[in-house]
């Protein structure tokens, strides 16, 4: 309510008491026909000003209602940035109460700022706790069409309610996002997944009619009991074959033709996981790669462990293929091999840099885990921390990759929290 409407309803209720205190000097009070219409008249009056009382500081408290949320929300957008990983954490969670029902209903603004913030965000972010917190506050939002989602870093989410909400995903733009392990459930709509990737992610009961998958990377993706009427495969790779064999070519697209909901996966692995090390180790490299072996077979798994004598005399990279094509997973051990006392890394550009007592492991190790990401499989690195080079840069943010020190305790692997983060990946 504006300042001039709340003057005019003033202005009408003054003019309404001094109406019915004219009446009264003209009328006579002894008269209970004129009794009763004075009355009738007050009684109108005091309803008219307790209406527009109530408007007017309903209003007030609206407005109210409206600044201290959108404080609220500053202030937690701010402590996003914080230093401390708890208050980043705590402001994250926090930023769900602007994305639930009421909120939505009452500052509807406040919402779609705070999907845009997420999203901004999750453009930048590294993969870990923080970035899937904020991830995963997305489905509190319940409808995200049209929201765009472009080139963000959704690894591990959790799209989906536990009460079994249905999420809207009409003509969400998902154009080159990382969903790698995501589970996606009781989502519906015509999303659109150019060029994403689902990497080994999980799409349960969802209902994606005339969602487009075009050029999608759906290497090791499940889907279970979830509608394709219309979705479009265009050039997507490592489609699984339930769905590539009923694919119709039509006006440029690739059409998946049937209603009824499909269950599909890509064929199940063996249990094996393949160790990438040197073929000379020293004593301890050897010991810890034999204690990582004796835990990983205790919890029955077949270990790939390719020592020197195993290699061919030809088709040595073959023969690594085909162990690596039977593994569901890989360790790759960064052991101290090279040692370059003194050189210059990238000489003569702006990244050059002055090598010394620079340590370099196996490059063997780059070629296999190359060929495990190729396949699609979880990775752990156990790295000495002198190694830092290629797939060791602790720069690299994956949620199917896990990074442990060779200085970790080898006794205590099994509560080591990035080898379990790691063996959850290989029993999805």
């Amino acid at each position: 309510m504006n300042k001039r409407y709340f003057k005019w309803s003033a202005f009408i209720i003054i003019a309404l008491i001094i109406v019915a205190m004219m009446a009264s000097l003209f009328l006579r009070w002894s008269d209970p026909q004129n009794l009763a219409s004075i009355v009738t008249i007050i009684g109108l009056i005091a309803i008219a000003a307790k209406y527009f009382i109530s408007d007017y500081y309903g209003y007030k408290n609206l407005n109210t209602r409206k600044e201290e949320a959108k404080n609220s929300l500053n202030s937690i957008v701010t402590n996003l940035s914080a230093e401390d990983n708890t208050t980043k954490l705590s402001a994250a969670i926090m930023l769900r109460r602007f994305l639930d029902s009421k909120t939505s209903v009452d500052f509807p603004y406040l919402k779609k700022e705070t999907v845009n913030v997420i999203s901004s965000m999750l453009k930048i972010l590294p993969t870990g706790v923080f970035q899937k917190t904020l991830a995963d506050g997305l489905a509190y939002a319940t409808d995200l069409s049209n929201v765009d989602l472009q080139r963000t870093n959704l690894q591990d989410i959790y799209l989906g309610r536990k009460d079994e909400t249905r999420i809207l995903l009409n003509n969400t733009d998902l154009f080159l996002s990382d969903l790698s392990y995501a589970l996606i459930e009781h989502v519906d709509g015509k999303a659109i997944f150019y060029r994403s990737i689902l990497f080994c992610a999980q799409i349960k009961n969802c209902d994606f009619s005339g969602a487009t998958f075009r050029e999608t990377d759906l290497t090791n993706a499940c889907f279970k009991n979830v509608i394709l009427k219309d979705a479009d495969f265009a050039d997507a790779v490592n489609i699984p074959e339930t769905i590539e064999k009923v694919l119709i070519e039509q006006d440029g697209k690739r059409i998946y033709p049937h209603v009824e909901p499909v269950t599909a996966k890509h064929s199940s692995l063996d249990k094996s996981i393949f160790f990438s090390m040197p073929s000379v180790m020293s004593k301890d490299n050897e010991l810890l790669t034999k204690d990582y072996k004796v835990y990983l077979e205790g919890l029955g798994y077949k270990v790939i462990y390719y020592i020197k004598d195993d290699y061919p005399c030809f088709g040595q990279l073959n023969k690594i293929r085909e162990k690596i094509l039977a593994s569901s997973a890989m360790v790759a051990f960064g052991f101290k091999q090279t040692n370059i006392h003194d050189a210059t890394f990238r000489p003569k550009t702006n990244n050059e840099e002055k090598w010394n007592d620079k340590w370099l492991s196996t490059p063997w190790n780059e070629i296999e885990v190359g060929m495990g990401l190729m396949k699609g499989m979880p990775i752990l690195l156990v790295k000495d921390p002198l190694i830092d080079m290629g797939i060791f840069d602790e720069k690299l943010s994956e949620c199917f990759v896990a990074n442990v020190s060779t200085e970790d305790d080898s006794r205590k692997l099994a509560q080591n929290k990035e080898i379990v983060k790691w063996l959850s990946k290989i029993t999805l």
